[in-house]
């Protein structure tokens, strides 16, 4: 594109942001206004203008995708041939740089190492046995962690008072963290915290600092609201010659702290950089005008913003849906039979997705996008039943009724860790070769002997004696009950608890999801069958599918139809970031939510249910506050519950509400024996299940319809579960809110 003819497909606000390069900016580019298009023409008006040769322009981004997207537009942009943009790439890749330009004054080689995460844990560890520590006072993650902490800050060991630590655990990682910096350099490593923190600790140099921010006459930085205290100090540093360094980003859309963003950088920027201008961009090429409108109406309860106005040209457009359901697998149903109207009007299932506060959402939502042979792609994670946490906890189960399953044994043995290192384990593998049987009866042979160590024969006996243990439980036990004994004695699930790391709560709820689903299954071979099925789908090439993520993977990203489930109280707002941040955590959490909304450029389905359960305990939901802070007047309210409300004696959803919050007791005595309601708020991991109805008293002798083993007489029952005899398929125990009374 010649002559600047770039600048004529601007608008007036993104014409100012790219002419006003001189001075600091902050560009506020509100959702779909087109900041990148913003930042790759400023960068290219800067070059065409000959204001700054490319070597002059330091452009941070946060991927290594978007910096390539960016140079390839600016390279379209520009009249002559752009020669290659060196200082274009996201923080950690330019700080490695200027590093190895510098690693002698740092007492580092320049071949020095960067460590990833797991070669980070696996120093500390080192560090800790070396030092003759006790794991389980000195966490190796919670530790690394803490690190990662203090180097988002740009806090060296010696930067660190240790009369300001909160804990004696905190002193205690202060002191790893002494010995792990001393140890990196000995070993000529760093870890990505480094690759800042060493920057700034080069920038003290006074000669390295001048040479630096003299070269960059020109400093742009993408998605600014995402930066944290480190990359804020380094901003600054770089930008202490010339000044003239634009900051692009959207307050509202800060939903990162959890990993150390700081949105007061954004907010603050007029006060650290003299004579700061602001440009918004709030024309949005994306979404309605209803969209927008609700969004901004939702955003306007925080306190801690810049504000801006979005508006569209796109028209007014359908309201934003709320549905109100019995359960989420009643909102699961739900989702899925309106993705197959929208593939009615429109057969391209890419421009569909649903968007989840919590990973556990969506185990329910794939298996109705899987019972209504819908295609879906799990978008920044993998399949519910394909985690690691699903596969280790149904590899038990495989053991438990099927001793001969080699998978399954490798997979339990090794998780939590048992002290059954790779020699041992080809041990067992050679004895179950020479002699024709399972591992699990090699390892059974080998303990008490001296073919392995006394430590692994000691784990190995007490492993086969859990399995032994869990066998016996097999005809009197529900295999739901079976399944959470192993994880509990097996020690898994307190490896998960003492896991300091941030994805550990994350696979606790999916472990407690999992023994939900199984409560779907009559037997556990029909289970196992299904997880069978759903692990092995075809996975073809086809790209026509509906995409299924969490609310952060989904920033950027933009799609015709949005689905939104799971906005109660709790849950979203999530109770943990309440608990732990307050007020704090309830903004970033609408940040999170008007970030769910603008993703949709027609259709938004915000959807809530009555009622989930917390492991067999069932709990009244409590709508989002959220749904009450949007705009009214740009809404629609879709009732999905009306037989529920019926079935409790109620005429409005009002009335059943209110009977929910200010009389929980009361309602338990509707339930069937074993289960009570409960009054608890945080539900970050509450189970799903369908309702009991004033009718579901169950008596022995009793005739019961379940939907697929059809008519049967009750045996016996177990608090929620019921032993029927069916008139076809034999004696089943299930749970008791599956069968209906004749």
């Amino acid at each position: 594109m010649s002559n600047q003819e770039y600048l004529s497909t601007l608008n007036k606000s993104q014409l100012k942001a790219v002419q006003s390069i001189e001075g600091p900016n902050l560009v506020i580019a509100g959702a779909g206004t087109g900041k990148t298009r913003v930042l790759t023409t400023r960068v290219a008006h800067i070059i065409d203008t000959q204001n700054a040769f490319p070597s002059q322009i330091l452009c941070v981004t946060f991927t290594n995708k978007a910096a390539r997207e960016m140079s390839d537009r600016i390279q379209k942009l520009v009249d002559n041939k752009l020669e290659r943009m060196p200082w274009m790439g996201t923080f950690h890749s330019i700080g490695a740089k200027i590093i190895r330009n510098h690693s002698e004054l740092l007492g580092l080689k320049t071949s020095f190492t960067i460590l990833d995460k797991d070669d980070q844990l696996s120093l500390i560890k080192q560090i800790i046995k070396a030092e003759n520590l006790d794991q389980a006072i000195y966490v190796p993650k919670f530790i690394q962690n803490k690190i990662d902490q203090w180097k988002n800050k740009a806090l060296n060991p010696q930067d660190i008072k240790t009369d300001s630590l909160d804990s004696m655990t905190d002193d205690k990682s202060h002191k790893i963290y002494q010995i792990y910096q001393k140890r990196l350099f000995e070993i000529n490593c760093l870890d990505f915290g480094d690759l800042l923190l060493q920057c700034i600790n080069l920038f003290t140099n006074s000669d390295i600092i001048k040479r630096y921010s003299s070269n960059f006459k020109y400093i742009l930085v993408d998605e600014y609201q995402d930066t944290n205290a480190a990359q804020y100090i380094w901003l600054k540093k770089l930008a202490s010659t010339h000044n003239n360094i634009c900051c692009v980003g959207d307050d509202d859309q800060s939903i990162y702290s959890w990993r150390g963003a700081e949105v007061d950088n954004m907010i603050r920027f007029e006060k650290d950089f003299d004579n700061a201008s602001t440009i918004r961009l709030e024309q949005n090429y994306r979404s309605t005008n209803n969209i927008l409108k609700s969004a901004s109406s939702l955003i306007s309860y925080n306190s801690v913003r810049l504000g801006k106005e979005l508006h569209s040209d796109q028209g007014s457009g359908d309201p934003i849906f709320i549905h109100q359901t019995n359960s989420s697998k009643d909102e699961a149903t739900m989702i899925a039979q309106e993705v197959l109207k929208y593939r009615d009007l429109n057969p391209d299932l890419n421009n569909i997705a649903v968007l989840v506060r919590a990973v556990f959402q969506s185990r329910e939502i794939e298996e109705a996008m899987i019972r209504y042979s819908i295609p879906y792609r799990i978008i920044g994670g993998i399949r519910f039943y394909e985690r690691s946490e699903i596969k280790d906890a149904v590899s038990y189960l495989r053991l438990v009724f099927e001793e001969h399953d080699d998978i399954a044994f490798e997979r339990a043995i090794m998780n939590p860790k048992r002290g059954v290192g790779e020699k041992s384990f080809n041990h067992l593998i050679s004895a179950a070769k020479n002699q024709n049987i399972p591992l699990l009866h090699a390892a059974r042979l080998v303990i008490g002997t001296d073919e392995v160590s006394k430590k692994v024969s000691h784990n190995l006996e007490i492993f086969n004696n859990l399995i032994i243990h869990a066998q016996k439980m097999i005809e009197n036990t529900y295999y739901y009950d079976i399944l959470k004994f192993l994880l509990d004695e097996s020690g898994y699930m307190n490896m998960l608890k003492n896991d300091k790391n941030v994805s550990a709560q994350s696979k606790i709820e999916n472990i407690k999801e999992l023994l939900v689903a199984m409560q779907d299954y009559a037997s556990i071979e029909e289970f196992l069958e299904h997880v069978s099925l759903v692990t092995s789908i075809d996975e073809n090439n086809e790209d026509n599918k509906v995409s299924l993520m969490t609310l952060h993977a989904a920033k950027g990203l933009e799609y015709n139809y949005v689905f939104l489930p799971g906005w109660e109280e709790g849950l979203f707002p999530h109770q943990k970031t309440i608990d732990e941040t307050g007020n704090k955590g309830i903004e970033e959490e609408r940040r999170l939510a008007y970030v769910g909304i603008t993703r949709a450029k027609k259709i938004v389905n915000i959807s809530t249910s009555l009622s989930r359960r917390f492991q067999n305990n069932w709990m009244p939901s409590l709508q989002s506050r959220f749904i009450e802070e949007l705009d009214e007047n740009l809404v629609k309210h879709i009732n999905h519950v009306s037989d529920h409300i019926q079935n409790f004696g109620m005429t409005s959803i009002d009335e059943f509400n209110q009977d929910y919050s200010v009389q929980p007791k009361r309602l338990s005595k509707r339930i069937s024996p074993g289960i009570e309601y409960k009054t608890v708020m945080d539900i970050e991991e509450e189970e799903n299940s369908r309702d009991i109805n004033d009718e579901t008293y169950l008596q022995i002798g009793q005739t019961v319809k379940h939907s697929k083993f059809g008519i049967g007489t009750i045996r016996d029952i177990d608090g929620p579960k019921a032993v029927v005899k069916f008139d076809n398929h034999g004696t089943k125990k299930l749970i008791s809110s599956f069968l209906r009374p004749l």
